[in-house]
């Protein structure tokens, strides 16, 4: 019956550990760059984008179109840096 109960404690322990990082990853702010450094994109833990904020000069230095991929890229790397920084949490839950 010890043996049961020290188990229920590591459980529900490695639960609360896994709900409080699960807590602070959720909250945190990723971003992503592009255009060096020009054209910054902001996104939350799920994707969703914050803030963006794009530099006058690539406003007047890029066409429309080159404008819109170095967006993505940003947009995309603030995203990765979100699935990063999940992969992380997620190993240290075990």
């Amino acid at each position: 019956m010890e043996e049961a109960m020290a188990r229920l404690d590591e459980l529900v322990s490695t639960a609360r550990r896994a709900e409080e990082a699960a807590a602070e990853w959720s909250a945190r702010r990723f971003t992503g760059r592009a255009d060096e450094g020009r054209v910054v994109a902001t996104t939350d833990a799920l994707g969703v984008l914050l803030d963006l904020r794009i530099h006058p000069v690539s406003r007047s230095r890029l066409d429309a179109r080159r404008l819109a991929d170095e967006i993505l890229a940003a947009i995309t790397r603030a995203e990765e840096e979100a699935e990063t920084a999940r992969s992380r949490l997620l190993p240290g839950l075990h």
